[in-house]
């Protein structure tokens, strides 16, 4: 069985390891640290300011190269961007933690790529130095200067024992390149890899924005609510007041003996249009953030829901009071998101709603009697519940068989209310 990496190559028998494939992995290796190390330094003379991101490249790369040392495959410590986030890469790399380290890891290639080069070049050079002298010593008696006064002279007679001095630097050479190679890629790995801590510290920040949007997003829909509310819909009262106005004054020249017949039926179409604005603006109101869920809570929308749904709904619901905004909020669209499919999608005709408080949770399951078959990945709705679930830390599944019934359930923890004050904090 194959060793799982250099490490545990080095450990294993002599024999073992030298009549391995190991030798050859890690010379490739230090070769390629060579090869790196020549590379980077012009690159990095000559584009200094640009460090931080042949560091990413550098890392990248070191990441996958260690797999030829038996390294298993190592994840990056960037942060995933999407594609629509593309114009922030360059802030967002830059700000990381982890593209500084690779940036010491591309300063660390630089200068053991030149060390893997001189020993290379050392090591090279001794086995053409063993070479040259024992093919001299078998052509004859030849006098060689070693290096500085030490000369030698070997010839037919004497020549021999090069070879297993050669064989023993070799042996020699394929440990130290192995020692070599395995230092240096677990160096690397640490600079390379990600941290968990940064990674929970991400992910941490991930929740927080992801709730700080959250709560953003309600506040903007009141905020609509409430411009509609004593904006346009207090326009229409005035409007519908004064049309009443006219009506009376129409009624007072009638009396006069006026004809008044025209001016009667372009006033009342005037207030049938105004009752129907009216009408279409509450209903528009409601659907952006109902102020019964806002002032009165869960249990409250969910019995006013209840009187005006188009598909007959039984609700059974524990007694408990408020819950922070964005659980109700979530409850509240669950329910009205099922009221919505099941009176466009199915043939169903009654809806089930359960909402308890389990532990530090609430449940909500909301299930209707119609032909099922219904998918999250058709539409935006369903998909919506989902993310606002897990926004807040909860859970959202539906149960849909063909032929039905469809069963949505979801569970928000109450303590998301910490979590909003985190966000907010951290805006």
């Amino acid at each position: 069985m194959r060793p799982a990496t250099v490490w545990h190559a080095l450990m294993r028998p002599p024999w073992r390891f030298l009549f391995g494939r190991w030798p050859w992995r890690t010379l490739t290796y230090l070769l390629a640290s060579a090869g790196i190390g020549l590379l980077l330094l012009p690159v990095t003379i000559a584009t200094l300011l640009l460090l931080p991101l042949w560091g990413i490249v550098v890392g990248a790369l070191e990441r996958r190269r260690t797999r030829l040392l038996g390294f298993p495959r190592q994840a990056s410590g960037h942060v995933p961007l999407s594609r629509d986030q593309r114009h922030i890469w360059l802030a967002v790399r830059v700000a990381e933690g982890a593209t500084w380290r690779e940036t010491a890891a591309l300063l660390l290639d630089l200068v053991l790529g030149w060390i893997a080069l001189a020993v290379l070049f050392v090591q090279g050079l001794c086995l053409v130095v063993f070479v040259f002298v024992g093919v001299s010593g078998s052509r004859g008696p030849t006098q060689i200067n070693l290096f500085a006064d030490v000369r030698i002279i070997v010839g037919p007679d004497n020549w021999w024992p090069v070879i297993p001095i050669a064989l023993l630097a070799v042996c020699l050479f394929a440990y130290v390149n192995a020692v070599l190679a395995a230092g240096q890629a677990s160096l690397l790995r640490v600079l390379c890899g990600p941290r968990q801590r940064e990674l929970a510290r991400n992910v941490e920040r991930l929740v927080q924005s992801r709730a700080a949007l959250v709560a953003a997003f309600e506040a903007e829909r009141r905020r609509i609510e409430r411009d509609l509310h004593d904006g346009v819909q207090q326009e229409l009262v005035t409007l519908a007041a004064r049309l009443g106005m006219v009506s009376l004054e129409l009624d007072d020249l009638t009396a006069q003996g006026t004809d008044t017949a025209l001016a009667r039926d372009a006033l009342d179409a005037a207030q049938g249009q105004a009752e129907h604005a009216m009408a279409t603006l509450r209903n528009t109101v409601r659907g952006i953030h109902p102020a019964v869920l806002t002032d009165h809570g869960l249990r409250a929308a969910l019995d006013e829901l209840a009187d005006r749904t188009p598909v007959p709904l039984r609700l059974d619901a524990d007694e408990f009071g408020r819950l922070p905004a964005p659980v109700e909020t979530a409850a509240y669209y669950l329910v009205t998101e099922a009221i919505s499919n099941a009176a466009k999608h199915t043939a169903a005709t009654r809806l089930t709603v359960r909402a308890a408080i389990d532990g530090d949770a609430l449940t909500m399951t909301v299930t209707d009697d119609g032909h099922g078959g219904a998918n999250e990945n058709a539409g935006t709705g369903l998909r919506g519940l989902r993310e606002r679930a897990e926004t807040l830390g909860g859970r959202f599944s539906i149960i849909s068989p063909a032929g039905g019934p469809t069963t949505l359930h979801m569970t928000l923890p109450i303590l998301t209310e910490r979590i909003e004050r985190d966000a907010t904090a951290a805006r």
